[in-house]
C-alpha cells in the first residue's frame, strides 16, 4: 500500500493519553550503590541503560515524546536532562523540577498541571503514572495492557495492573481481585499496603491476591475530584497554581505518596491483571534474581573472585573484591563503602542507611564521583587543610563564574583543552600545563575542545567544603 493511498488509523485509547514518569525517589535499598544525590532510577544495573532511560525505551513509542513528562526533583535534574537528552532532545524540555522532595502525590500533581497547561485544560485526557525503576518484558504484552488500561481510564475509572505474586514478599503493596468487570479486568475488593510475613504469605496462597504495580491510570478531571475530596490541603495548594506557581508552594504542603494519600481511600479500582512480566528492582535479592548465574548460583558484577560460595551476590565497582566461603550473601564494594549482608536480612539495608543518617555519615548522600550538569568531580584524596580532585568537563560545558572565600585552588591539565578566566583575564592551558587561583578571585573553566577535559584541582585552606562558593554567573541557573 502507498503512502498515498492508505487510510489512518482508527483512534485508540493511546490517542491523546499523557504519561507522568516519577523519577524522583532515593532507593536506599540499594546502597551504597545508590545514594541520595545519585538514587537508583539513574543506575545502570542490568545492561547499558539506566532504569529511568529503560522506562522511557518502554513508553516513548507508545505515547511519543512531547505526550511524556518526567518528574524528579532540583538535586537530580541535570542528570536526568542528560539522561532523557541522550535518548530524545525533545524529551529534554519535558523535565521538570520539584524544589524538595514531597512524594508521589505531588509529583503527579506537578505533572498533570503541565498536561492540562498543554492541552488547553482538557479533563477528559487519559493519564498513566509509571515508577522510573521497574523493569517490564514481553512488550507486546505491555502495550496490550496499556491500551485496554487507557480506554477505562478514558470512560472514567481508576485503573492499575495487578501482577500474580511468584514469591512470599513484604515489600510489595497487594490487592485482592474482586468482580471480574472486562476480559482480564477485575474490581479490586482489598488493597494492602506491604502486608506482614505471614499475612503475605497467606496472599501467595490465596490465588486472588496480585502484587501492585506502581502503575495507574486515570482521568485527570475524576482525579484532581478525588484529591479534592480525600486532600484538601493540597487541593488548596492546586487551585492557587494560577496566582502562585506550584513550586513556589512545595515547602508548606505535606508530603504523601500517591498510594495513601489517594489509592488506599478509593472504593471504585480496577484492576487489569498483568499479561507481562514484571520486577520492581528494589533491592539487592532482586538484582541477584534477575542477574546471570554461574555454575555455582553466584552473581558476580565486576573486578571479583569467588572461592567456594554458593547463592551470592557479589558486586564490585572499585577494586578487586575477593571472597571465600560464603553461601547465601550479599556483598556490594563501592570506591568508599562495602556492604555484607545475608539474603534473610536484604529488607533491612535501609536500616544501616538510617544509622548512617543518624551518625551525620556523607557516605548516604552522594558518591566519591559527583555528578554535575557540566560533568563530574571526583575527590581522590583529603585532609584538615587540602583536597584534591578530578574534575571532567563536558565538551563545550563550563562551569560558573565563581570564588571562593576560604581556599586558594591549583588546576593541571591533564587531557584536552582548557579556557580559563582569572580575574577578568583568560588563557588556554593543554596538557601538563597549570594554573594557581588566588582565594576570592573570580574564576571560571571552560572547555571549547570536542573531547572531555580532565583537569587535577588541588585546594588548600582552612575551610574546604562546597558551599564556600559565591556564583556571579551560570549557565545552569544555580544559586551562590
Amino acid at each position: 500500500m502507498t503512502a498515498a493511498s492508505a487510510k489512518p488509523s482508527k483512534p485508540t485509547a493511546l490517542d491523546g493519553g499523557h504519561a507522568i514518569v516519577l523519577a524522583g525517589g532515593a532507593g536506599t535499598r540499594l546502597w551504597p550503590l545508590s545514594r541520595t544525590l545519585f538514587p537508583k532510577q539513574l543506575l545502570s544495573l542490568n545492561g547499558p541503560h539506566s532504569l529511568l532511560q529503560q522506562t522511557l525505551l518502554r513508553i516513548l513509542p507508545a505515547f511519543g515524546p512531547e505526550r511524556v513528562w518526567v518528574v524528579t526533583n532540583e538535586e537530580h535534574v541535570f542528570e536526568v536532562r542528560s539522561q532523557v537528552r541522550a535518548l530524545d532532545p525533545q524529551l529534554e524540555a519535558q523535565v521538570l523540577a520539584e524544589p524538595l522532595v514531597r512524594n508521589t502525590l505531588p509529583a503527579v500533581l506537578l505533572g498533570l498541571d503541565r498536561i492540562l497547561a498543554a492541552t488547553g485544560g482538557d479533563g477528559r485526557i487519559p493519564v498513566a503514572v509509571f515508577p522510573s525503576d521497574h523493569l517490564v518484558q514481553n512488550q507486546q504484552a505491555w502495550l496490550g495492557n496499556l491500551t485496554q488500561a487507557l480506554e477505562l481510564a478514558r470512560q472514567g475509572r481508576f485503573v492499575t495492573f495487578g501482577v500474580k505474586p511468584r514469591r512470599v514478599d513484604t515489600g510489595y503493596g497487594f490487592m485482592a481481585r474482586g468482580e471480574a468487570l472486562a476480559p482480564g479486568a477485575y474490581q479490586v475488593r482489598e488493597f494492602v499496603e506491604k502486608p506482614p510475613l505471614r499475612q503475605a504469605e497467606a496472599y501467595l496462597r490465596s490465588g486472588i491476591h496480585y502484587w501492585s504495580s506502581g502503575m495507574f491510570f486515570f482521568q485527570a478531571r475524576n482525579f484532581l475530584k478525588d484529591v479534592a475530596r480525600f486532600q484538601p490541603e493540597l487541593w488548596d495548594w492546586w487551585l492557587r497554581r494560577e496566582e502562585v506557581p506550584l513550586t513556589q508552594g512545595y515547602r508548606d504542603i505535606p508530603s504523601i505518596s500517591l498510594d495513601y494519600g489517594v489509592l488506599e481511600k478509593l472504593q471504585d479500582i480496577t484492576m487489569i491483571e498483568a499479561s507481562f512480566q514484571w520486577d520492581d528492582l528494589g533491592n539487592w535479592e532482586a538484582v541477584y534474581r534477575l542477574g546471570e548465574k554461574d555454575a555455582y548460583g553466584n552473581v558476580l558484577q565486576g573486578d571479583v573472585l569467588a572461592l567456594d560460595c554458593r547463592g551470592c551476590l557479589l558486586v564490585s565497582t572499585h577494586g578487586k573484591l575477593a571472597a571465600m566461603g560464603l553461601t547465601d550473601t550479599i556483598v556490594v564494594q563501592t570506591r568508599d563503602a562495602t556492604l555484607s549482608i545475608p539474603f534473610r536480612e536484604v529488607q533491612r539495608v535501609k536500616d544501616v542507611v538510617s544509622h548512617l543518617r543518624a551518625e551525620g555519615n556523607p557516605l548516604t548522600e552522594v558518591h566519591p564521583t559527583v555528578h554535575r550538569p557540566w560533568g563530574t568531580y571526583c575527590v581522590l584524596e583529603e585532609g584538615p587543610r587540602f583536597k584534591i580532585k578530578r574534575i571532567v568537563v563536558l565538551p563545550g560545558a563550563r562551569l560558573s563564574q565563581q570564588m571562593h572565600h576560604h581556599r586558594s585552588e591549583h588546576w593541571v591539565v591533564m587531557e584536552g583543552t582548557a579556557l580559563v578566566e582569572i580575574g577578568g583575564e583568560e588563557r588556554v592551558l593543554v596538557e601538563n600545563q597549570s594554573v594557581d587561583i588566588p582565594k576570592t578571585t573570580s574564576h571560571r573553566l571552560f572547555n571549547p575542545g570536542k573531547v572531555p577535559l580532565e583537569i587535577i584541582e588541588v585546594q588548600s585552606g582552612p575551610y574546604l567544603g562546597e558551599d564556600d562558593i559565591v556564583r556571579f554567573q551560570d549557565t545552569y541557573g544555580r544559586g551562590g
